[in-house]
């Protein structure tokens, strides 16, 4: 069930990877496809979704609770053995990045797949507070070894000019404020959004590629451990500690423990990082997650509604 639910997206993922080295394909050509699914494709997916649902306060509360437990036992852990993990600070902040962030791409298409609209829904929530937070707090594991001053601008400027969170700003306003738009409105706003999956799966295939390994395989190993096993394993600690409902648990669960997404690398390089590590920790963890991914949603179902049954 899982599998046959989760097979045309990794299907997908794949031939955006093959295509991508035929010589019909242009890095212009995807770089353009990525902006207008980042920029406007899934933008427009949010709000449509967000702006039809009525919200209750307490769903937004649990998912504070358990991404700020999860975020911060593992980011007091992370420092804790820094010096086990790299020796130099970009290194080790693409592998704290690459822990802690996930591919919106991949997730929002597992959900729509597995749990439908209110499995969407609920992912949108999740991403109005997940993606400030994680965005400070990589742009402050980059800004760890000096220079915060302009950086600080930078982690501001990468929340408030992100797409996706004011995307969901805007269809949480649309719901509460439920003005008179036309229908033709809403009309135009649901074709945009039917290009964002499979264009956003695409591109995450085209991304796909290993620059040269030289010494990091510790990293690499540490980042894939942290992002796809331990990580995940918080969150589903948290929303055990804190008895969050087990449709709401599904979808965190499901979203913490995908890949980290190519903005990752877009930071690292704005800021400093170590960028050939990035991109190694991205396309090594899309592989692997072929295999977790369906293995944490089944132990998350499990223990899920073994906690609804308690």
């Amino acid at each position: 069930m899982i599998l046959e639910a989760l097979f045309p997206i990794f299907a997908i993922i794949l031939l955006g990877f093959l295509i991508s080295r035929t010589p019909i394909s242009s890095p212009l050509v995807w770089e353009g496809l990525e902006r207008l699914t980042y920029y406007l494709f899934f933008p427009a997916l949010l709000v449509g979704r967000l702006s039809e649902t009525s919200f209750d306060a307490d769903e937004i509360l649990s998912i504070a609770f358990v991404l700020g437990f999860s975020l911060f036992v593992f980011t007091i852990l992370f420092a804790g053995l820094r010096a086990f993990i790299a020796k130099d600070q970009g290194s080790l902040s693409s592998v704290y990045q690459g822990s802690i962030r996930f591919n919106t791409y991949i997730g929002l298409a597992c959900i729509d797949a597995l749990y439908g609209d209110n499995g969407l829904t609920l992912a949108a929530l999740c991403l109005v507070v997940y993606i400030p937070v994680v965005n400070v707090l990589s742009v402050v594991s980059l800004t760890a070894s000096g220079g915060g001053g302009n950086r600080a601008v930078v982690a501001v400027g990468s929340i408030l000019t992100n797409p996706l969170v004011l995307a969901c700003l805007a269809g949480l306003g649309l719901s509460l404020w439920d003005p008179d738009i036309p229908d033709l409105g809403w009309e135009i706003v649901a074709v945009l959004s039917q290009p964002a999956l499979p264009l956003g799966l695409l591109a995450v295939g085209a991304g796909i590629r290993f620059v040269a390994l030289g010494d990091q395989s510790w990293q690499l190993i540490v980042a894939a451990f942290c992002k796809l096993l331990a990580f995940p394993a918080l969150v589903v600690v948290g929303t055990l500690l804190f008895q969050v409902n087990p449709g709401l648990s599904a979808v965190l669960l499901l979203l913490t423990c995908l890949p980290a997404p190519p903005s990752a690398y877009i930071l690292a390089r704005q800021l400093g990082g170590n960028v050939s590590l990035m991109a190694n920790i991205i396309t090594l963890q899309t592989i692997l997650a072929f295999f977790t991914i369906p293995l944490w949603i089944d132990i998350g179902d499990r223990f899920l509604w073994l906690n609804l049954i308690l």
